[in-house]
């Protein structure tokens, strides 16, 4: 008797470590959006071969997928091939094994032709001229800096709900622009939200200004915000607007996202610094800055007040900002990234200061729109604190 109560017990010890295990092993093979992820979802869509986003960045393709992540914010995009995308906004806590469901009706469908271009790997938000690969997209991996608690939002907008006039290689701007944060200057994968397109709504921007950074960033943090796209200005009172994907300059005050409201946000985040590039113009004269029909332009950049706030952008408030089209690459954007490549290419240990990067930047700039556009266009750095100009942008 004694014997068989052995056995059992035993066996059950045995059973019950197995199943934990297993359960661990296939959790460990799922798509995961961080190394710290650990939270089992279920992802499910009506259509087959929808691809779901988690971040912007795509993690999975299927009906039904389970995916691992981890316990922050995160927006979740399914897009099916044939179909508009959607997505959801998600705030811990969550559940492990929680479900999230997208249902696509016969009006979301697209016109065959879009579905065309998508089925080819060329929808429309991919933007003008992906062929091109400049110098500036040959990126080295380096995997000395580590930079845990620093965040960033870029954001690329080249086409417009609207049908605005398109922003010309935005949308790989803000793409290299994120490639250069993690693979060079040491931005954690799951600190850094890229906004492209349709995924940088009016809304989009309130969320990850007002609220995802404000839940993230502590006193250590330093804080990169990138910006590719349309300006606007207010041609009642002159002033600047980012305009989202969904922005209308005959609406501005309802529809765009003002600088004053950018700066307002970014000043109540607790940050060690706070550093913002704007490659994109307000003065409504063309370029990188649209207005509404038979609008003047007045325009009224906001100053910069708080003290660890640093404004980099790509022309003076009359000017409008240039592309590179034979970079595939906003004029602003190529240099600010040339830089960078250059500075690490040297020496990858090398660091480099905002005031560097600027006097590189402004004359290259300054030169190549006169030779190429036959234009003026000159790039200001801006901040309250002259030491801002010293510091490490990495």
């Amino acid at each position: 008797m004694i014997k068989q109560i052995f056995v059992l017990i035993v066996f059950s010890l045995s059973l019950g470590c197995a199943v934990p295990q297993q359960y661990m092993r296939q959790q460990y093979q799922y798509p995961r959006n961080s190394e710290s992820a650990d939270i089992l979802f279920n992802l499910d869509s009506n259509i087959e071969k929808t691809a779901f986003i988690v971040d912007g960045k795509q993690i999975a393709i299927g009906r039904r997928v389970k995916i691992m992540l981890d316990d922050k914010e995160h927006t979740i995009t399914a897009k099916p091939v044939g179909y508009i995308s959607k997505e959801e906004f998600l705030q811990p806590p969550f559940r492990d094994g929680q479900s999230l469901s997208f249902t696509f009706m016969l009006g979301d469908r697209i016109e065959a032709d879009s579905a065309f271009e998508q089925r080819n790997n060329r929808d429309t938000t991919l933007g003008k001229r992906r062929d091109i690969t400049s110098d500036v997209d040959q990126i080295p991996q380096l995997a000395t800096r580590k930079r845990q608690n620093d965040f960033a939002i870029v954001i690329g907008v080249e086409e417009y709900r609207q049908h605005l006039p398109s922003a010309d290689y935005a949308r790989h701007d803000a793409e290299i622009v994120t490639e250069y944060l993690t693979k060079i200057m040491g931005f954690q994968e799951e600190n850094v939200v890229t906004l492209v397109n349709e995924r940088a709504a009016k809304s989009d921007f309130e969320k990850y200004f007002e609220k995802w950074l404000y839940n993230n960033v502590d006193k250590n943090s330093t804080v990169f915000v990138y910006f590719s796209g349309h300006g606007a200005p207010n041609p009642q009172n002159g002033d600047a607007y980012l305009v989202p994907y969904d922005g209308d300059p005959a609406f501005i005050d309802q529809t765009g996202y003002s600088l004053k409201r950018l700066y307002d946000s970014l000043s109540k985040l607790q940050a060690k610094t706070v550093i913002v590039a704007l490659d994109s113009c307000f003065s409504g004269s063309g370029g990188k800055s649209v207005m509404a029909a038979g609008s003047r332009s007045l325009v009224r950049k906001e100053k910069v007040q708080t003290k660890n706030l640093v404004v980099l952008t790509a022309s003076e408030d009359s000017q409008s900002s240039s592309t590179y089209d034979e970079k595939g690459h906003g004029l602003f954007t190529y240099f600010m990234l040339k830089k960078i490549k250059e500075t690490v290419d040297k020496n990858e240990h090398a660091s480099l200061q905002l005031g560097d990067l600027y006097n590189y930047i402004k004359p290259q700039v300054e030169k190549t729109a006169r030779k190429l556009k036959n234009n003026e266009q000159t790039p200001q750095l801006v901040t309250p604190n002259i030491e801002l100009r010293s510091l490490r942008l990495f």
